[in-house]
């Protein structure tokens, strides 16, 4: 494979080694991506919606920035490792 999966699209070896990683963890299926902004993009967006809520550390990296601000949740964030400021949301 010449490159990554947006651009080439889905292969059989792609479907085949996400097969037989979930059959590993044991679990029905799984999705692998090339790189953390490609998860995090995928993942917010899908399993949140309005009425949930995500805290996270102000310094976290930022495909976690990217893919927060794609979903509809609600965003919290707290200074890096201040624990009475997490506490207070």
């Amino acid at each position: 494979m010449a490159s990554v999966r947006f651009i080439f699209g889905t292969q059989t070896l792609h479907r085949e080694l996400e097969h037989a990683i979930a059959r590993y963890l044991g679990k029905d299926d799984a999705i692998l991506f090339a790189a953390c902004f490609d998860a995090s993009g995928g993942v917010f967006e899908p399993l949140l919606e309005a009425e949930d809520a995500i805290t996270s550390d102000s310094l976290h990296h930022a495909s976690i920035i990217d893919g927060v601000r794609l979903c509809k949740a609600k965003r919290y964030r707290f200074a890096n490792g201040d624990m009475s400021e997490l506490e207070g949301h």
